[in-house]
């Protein structure tokens, strides 16, 4: 019995103790110990480590090589959850780690924004227009205050009155109201505003000092304006000698040679920056073949040579498209058409026998334009002008003979000549030829006779020297000699 007893009571003290040993291992497995020096309590595992002072690491936690169920408890505890009804909350370091210095961008960094700096006032040329007191001149002052290239225009009125304050000074206050960045002027020969209206002007138009009857013959329209545009030829050598002029005083064919002999004389005479107006003739001549066949106007151009008007002027219908030739009787037709076009637009009272102001200021103010545009280097235009003629393209007794010209910043660059015609216009350029020949003649003697730089020419009528004439061909042979 006693022996029984004993056995029995040593079993039960054995399972006391195993019994706590279990429950003891359970206790330290699945609870967390309350920290000394902390407040909360934390699983051993989730103690950070110790931090190097040498060098600081990111806190990172031990990875157990097994995956029990311990483990899924521990991820548990640290997610938030609870275990068996005890709170636990995700340690973190709470010490905050030096940054580490940023390695340098291979790439270059975006460059400052910087302010843009103020644009530089815009290139323009002056454009001073002799004789704008007429219609035409107040409507190309329209159309040339709209021109982007244009930053100052300086109108002129040649008639004299009692003062400035006449219509011109009411047009120019009308158009600076219209917003283009340019500024228009005003001056008048009874101020003495010539001079002062060229100054450090680029390009000069001349155009008619007063209206004229179209049905009046040349010579005495040329005696009309010649003492006018020999004052405005002294007053550009003195004032502005590089400009650019633009010659649109009928009759052009003796206005442009009474220029150039002016010119000569005071030594500022330059043949690249003189130039006569052929865009009206030209822009009615290229209309009429654009309604004939049935085209676009602005892209069909029909060049005129030899003359500005009249007998003189001959269009050449058959380049107005390429492959395409006029019958005879056709380009007779428009011939005539063409010349006699101010006479056709003309009216039948009072003195004034001119309505064609708003076709002409148009034709006038492209011509402005492209030499403007020319002038600046923004564009080489191919133009049709009266010009001093090259007689190594062309020997025929007049000096000065319209053609195509192209034109560049330094004036006209290259005078392309008279262009391939047919039989029938060629025979009309002959005939054009000759009567240019006989104006230009008259001119120079004209302007023998005149050749004072006095601005009261009838007080002149003596010759300075006896004059030598030498006809073209004469001249050739000299110059080869």
């Amino acid at each position: 019995m006693f022996r029984t007893l004993e056995f029995w009571s040593h079993v039960v003290s054995s399972s006391r103790i195993l019994k706590w040993q279990a429950v003891e291992a359970i206790v330290c497995r699945c609870y967390a110990k309350k920290a000394r020096n902390d407040g909360c309590a934390r699983a051993h595992v989730d103690i950070p480590p110790a931090v190097d002072p040498l060098c600081p690491q990111p806190c990172e936690r031990r990875k157990k090589k097994k995956e029990g169920i311990l483990h899924k408890i521990k991820l548990k505890v640290i997610e938030g959850g609870t275990n068996f009804g005890t709170p636990f909350r995700r340690v973190e370091c709470k010490e905050v780690c030096p940054k580490k210095p940023k390695a340098p961008p291979k790439a270059l960094p975006a460059p400052a924004k910087k302010l843009p700096p103020m644009p530089e006032p815009r290139p323009g040329v002056q454009v001073s227009v002799l004789g704008a007191d007429t219609a035409i001149g107040q409507y190309l002052a329209l159309l040339l205050k709209q021109c982007s290239c244009i930053k100052k225009l300086r109108l002129y009125e040649a008639k004299d009155s009692q003062g400035c304050n006449r219509d011109l000074c009411s047009v120019v206050q009308d158009l600076q109201h219209i917003n283009t960045n340019c500024l228009v002027q005003a001056f008048s020969c009874a101020c003495y505003g010539l001079e002062r209206c060229l100054q450090n002007s680029d390009i000069v138009l001349m155009l008619e000092s007063g209206y004229l009857n179209v049905d009046m013959p040349v010579e005495k329209r040329f005696l009309y304006q010649a003492p006018i545009v020999k004052s405005y030829a002294d007053a550009i050598a003195n004032e502005c000698p590089k400009a650019f002029i633009i010659v649109c005083a009928t009759p052009i064919d003796c206005m442009v040679p009474l220029i150039a002999e002016t010119l000569k004389e005071t030594g500022w005479y330059d043949p690249n920056k003189l130039l006569g107006s052929l865009a009206v003739p030209e822009m009615r001549a290229s209309t009429l073949a654009a309604r004939a066949l049935c085209l676009e106007p602005r892209y069909t151009r029909v060049p005129c040579v030899g003359g500005t008007e009249g007998d003189t002027l001959v269009p050449l219908f058959s380049k107005a498209v390429e492959y395409f030739d006029f019958a005879q009787h056709n380009t007779e037709m428009m011939t005539e058409a063409v010349r006699n076009a101010p006479s056709a637009v003309s009216r039948c009272d009072g003195p004034c026998q001119r309505v064609g102001d708003l076709s002409e200021a148009h034709a006038l103010a492209g011509l402005v334009t492209a030499v403007a545009h020319a002038l600046l280097c923004h564009d080489i235009p191919r133009v049709t002008g009266f010009v001093e003629t090259d007689l190594r393209q062309v020997i025929s007794p007049a000096r000065f003979i319209a053609g195509p010209v192209d034109i560049g910043g330094s004036g006209i660059m290259r005078n392309l000549g008279l262009p391939k015609m047919t039989e029938h216009e060629a025979t009309i350029a002959n005939v054009a030829l000759s009567s240019l020949a006989y104006r230009q003649s008259m001119v120079y003697d004209w302007y023998c006779k005149y050749r004072s730089s006095s601005t009261r020419l009838d007080a002149c009528q003596f010759e300075f020297f006896c004059p030598r004439n030498y006809s073209r061909f004469n001249d050739c042979a000299y110059a080869n000699v």
